[in-house]
């Protein structure tokens, strides 16, 4: 099998890529738990969400973009194999957005009462998830480049955990995070990278070829192939990214990032609050449709118009009737 990133080949060889750990016959024990995250940088469980739950979340999500033709609707809808998107560039991605991000099944698997507890231990008190959360739909061909969360959550306390929930199967090549074993300990990261803020800094992604990043900042590229429940959380210094979907059937991968603070500390107001503020006001978020290293944001978050339509600065082809 081959894999790659950012269209770059992964070197699949034992000394270079490996499975991840699942570590379910720890919880309950809050002081093993924080063990693990410390030394392995992640926290792997299989099953740790219902299932079912997991999946009724998936068919309120993938209905929704059925609606803007992002999903052929010759095949069923929870099969999410790929269309043109002929409704995009016509459509109120704005409000759309909102209606994913705040769907009630949605938000009953972020908020799960397994995976608050998970996160209660690691951070020793009660938690909350962030307003914000982050339901990515990825389409054949594309991925994520590397990076770290932290410079883009840190104007709050930095006492965060991410968790990354597939949303239905993911198999690696149908686009499987991967994440750097021992990179939340390096040196060259803490030096500088996770000083930055995202936004006052301007930051790209930090690489986006895996074997340079291998050589800079940690060991193997560890990944497997996901399933319905289960849950990788990990921290704001481990670095990691996507597999880039090469699904030969069109399948599109969906998947949730969501992340976890104590109740009683500050929260970053560009991810909480009333009023999100994300990366600009004026913004959507809405990935894919492009690459362009994410430079300002744009692999992610999209301009709309005052209507909430799509305006893509480099692609001509996609929203030019908006």
């Amino acid at each position: 099998m081959r894999l790659t990133t950012n269209g770059h080949s992964l070197d699949l060889s034992p000394e270079r890529f490996g499975e991840l750990t699942d570590a379910s016959g720890s919880l309950g024990d809050a002081r093993a738990l924080r063990e693990i995250l410390d030394e392995r940088g992640y926290l792997f469980f299989r099953r740790l969400i219902d299932p079912e739950l997991v999946l009724a979340a998936r068919h309120e999500i993938l209905t929704k973009y059925a609606i803007l033709g992002e999903i052929d609707d010759r095949h069923p809808v929870d099969e999410a194999i790929a269309s043109d998107g002929h409704a995009v560039a016509h459509a109120n991605l704005r409000a759309f957005s909102e209606s994913v991000r705040c769907g009630h099944l949605y938000r009953s698997v972020t908020d799960a009462e397994p995976l608050l507890a998970v996160h209660e231990a690691l951070l020793g008190g009660p938690v909350r998830s962030f307003d914000f959360r982050w339901p990515r739909f990825v389409r054949p061909g594309e991925g994520c480049g590397f990076h770290c969360d932290g410079p883009y959550m840190n104007r709050g306390t930095d006492r965060i955990v991410s968790s990354w929930i597939p949303l239905g199967r993911v198999r690696r090549e149908e686009g499987a995070l991967v994440l750097l074993e021992n990179s939340h300990r390096s040196e060259r990261l803490h030096g500088g990278y996770l000083r930055a803020d995202a936004d006052v800094d301007g930051l790209e992604w930090l690489d986006a070829d895996p074997s340079v990043t291998q050589q800079k900042y940690g060991d193997r590229w560890l990944t497997t192939d996901f399933h319905a429940g289960d849950v990788l959380c990990f921290g704001m210094h481990t670095l990691h990214g996507a597999i880039d979907n090469a699904s030969t059937t069109g399948r599109c991968r969906l998947s949730s990032d969501s992340r976890y603070q104590r109740i009683d500390e500050p929260a970053d107001p560009r991810w909480n609050g009333e009023r999100i503020e994300g990366h600009g006001g004026s913004r959507v978020f809405y990935p894919g449709l492009g690459t362009w290293n994410n430079r300002d944001f744009q692999d992610e978050w999209k301009d709309v118009d005052e209507r909430g339509r799509l305006v893509l600065r480099d692609d001509p082809s996609i929203g030019a009737d908006s």
